[in-house]
């Protein structure tokens, strides 16, 4: 009896049969998925109107929500288009299950197409991609929230960087005005002291032939006094005024501003522990919104 050859094999081997094999249904799976779906779009089109439905029921067993995930897979996933990465949805979306497939509609295709970069799509579950799609989707917005946020608080801030210029230009207008007042009134007082002091020459006078009578004395001193208290009250109200103007335009835009910068600090805090959680799951993400948000904010100027 002739001796029989038995030939070894490892458990390499299998295994490696057995990636092959398994990613080998899986591609023949997704094709077979994206034929049915491109002959359901065809059916669609010839089952009378009104009797989609029960086409489905009793002919092929489907539910309406079924044959619309084919459908919907073969638009999306069966182009057999290579896109700018030079590789086809079947390259990267080949070995993918049903299920796992589901998560991904409706994405755009750069982005679905960066998530099978980055993740090993085939080894996780259909609620684990649908769950990793959601985190990318929810820091997304919150990075399109902070950038709508950071262009109105950048008109915002224009416009009080506007107002307080005109604002401070009104203040110094009226601090020159109120120290013209206040010259005016120190002009006028140095015109009553003179005046006071020609009446002490008048008074004087005592040697002179004609002396002013008590009455003319009185009267003069009278007109001295109604003349400087009248100068010494303009003078007063203008200041009063200058004062009061100065007052009202102190303050304009201080309210605005600090309410603006509350709001700002109140998006920044919810941002941040949007990315704190977002870095529990995907730290790699977490980094691109990152550098993509301190992109956002080096180029504000206040």
């Amino acid at each position: 009896m002739a001796n029989e050859v038995v030939a070894v094999r490892s458990i390499e081997i299998v295994t490696a049969e057995i990636h092959t094999i398994r990613d080998n249904v899986a591609r023949v799976f997704m094709d077979g998925v994206v034929q049915i779906g491109r002959r359901l779009e065809e059916a669609k089109q010839l089952v009378p109107h009104g009797e989609w439905t029960d086409y489905l029921d009793t002919q092929l067993g489907y539910k309406p929500s079924t044959a619309q995930n084919y459908m919907r897979i073969a638009r999306e996933f069966g182009d057999g288009q290579m896109g700018l990465s030079g590789k086809t949805a079947s390259d990267f979306f080949g070995n993918l299950g049903y299920s796992q497939l589901l998560p991904l509609l409706g994405l755009p295709e750069d982005e679905r197409e960066q998530l099978a970069e980055e993740h090993d799509l085939a080894g996780m579950s259909s609620r684990e991609i649908a769950a990793l799609v959601k985190e990318r989707d929810e820091a997304k917005e919150a990075l399109e929230r902070a950038q709508k946020f950071s262009d109105e608080y950048g008109v915002e801030a224009r416009r009080a960087r506007k107002s307080l210029a005109d604002t401070k230009g009104k203040l110094k207008a009226v601090e020159r005005e109120y120290q013209e007042q206040k010259e005016a009134a120190q002009a006028n007082a140095q015109v009553a002291a003179e005046l006071q002091r020609k009446l002490d020459e008048l008074a004087e006078k005592a040697g002179q032939p004609r002396e002013m009578t008590d009455e003319e004395r009185e009267a003069l001193r009278a007109e001295i006094a109604a003349e400087q208290a009248e100068a010494v009250q303009a003078a007063e109200a203008r200041a009063a005024e200058a004062l009061a103007k100065l007052e009202k335009v102190k303050n304009p835009a201080a309210h605005k501003v600090n309410f603006l910068f509350g709001e700002l600090c109140e998006y920044w805090r919810r941002l941040q522990a949007a990315l704190k959680e977002l870095e529990q799951s995907d730290e790699e993400a977490a980094g691109k919104m990152k550098a993509a948000i301190s992109q956002v904010i080096g180029g504000w100027q206040v």
